[in-house]
């Protein structure tokens, strides 16, 4: 038969441990500011906008920050809400859409244009680091082109870095930041490439 007290202290010990136990916290890359952001009714063309590659040290639901030069740590009990390549792509989807006033179809055909030019866009970062009361840095090679023409494009490198203050809160609105500036770029660089400037897409997105 069981030992009605050592039944009673393992609830108990099991009890304190779920007490104990740190909340985990959710975090996301879509500012609220452009999670409702809609295109503009007449727009001038479309966009395109893949999946977003991350570095594999980050691809983790776990925030990694950086402590040293040399070392990366994931962060129990802190996450983002959704996978970090999708976090990033809504937030410059939406971004985007703010900016420019045009829609995103996504992985729709191209039939849905509806006529209108389509440009396609793909964003690699190269490194997406966290560094808790400092910066949220990122550093991403982007290419624009148009759908119809593939003599239509260009290829670009951006660097943004966002100063923050302490807290994952900071950290999370500190990428957000630094995403938004690196939409603003690639948006500059589509409004090149639609005015048939191809040669001159970097140069306009660093202008931006």
């Amino acid at each position: 038969m069981r030992n009605p007290s050592l039944a009673a202290l393992t609830a108990l010990t099991l009890l304190a441990g779920c007490q104990s136990a740190a909340p985990i916290r959710f975090y996301t890359l879509l500012p609220a500011a452009t999670r409702d952001a809609a295109p503009a009714q007449d727009p001038a063309f479309r966009i395109e906008l893949g999946a977003v590659t991350i570095p594999s040290q980050v691809d983790t639901p776990k925030i990694v920050i950086r402590e040293s030069a040399g070392r990366l740590a994931p962060v129990e009990g802190q996450r983002w809400i959704a996978p970090l390549a999708d976090e990033v792509r809504a937030s410059l989807s939406a971004a985007l859409t703010q900016k420019l006033g045009v829609p995103d179809i996504g992985y729709a055909s191209a039939s849905e244009t509806k006529g209108l030019p389509l440009y396609r866009v793909r964003v690699s970062l190269r490194r997406f680091e966290s560094i808790l009361g400092s910066q949220a840095l990122i550093d991403a090679t982007w290419t624009v082109s148009s759908a119809s023409d593939a003599a239509r494009s260009a290829t670009c490198d951006s660097r943004v870095e966002s100063s923050i203050a302490g807290g994952f809160d900071a950290l999370a609105e500190g990428h957000q930041r630094a995403l938004a500036v690196l939409a603003g770029r690639i948006a500059q660089g589509l409004e090149a490439l639609n005015a048939g400037k191809a040669s001159n897409v970097c140069v306009a997105a660093e202008a931006g």
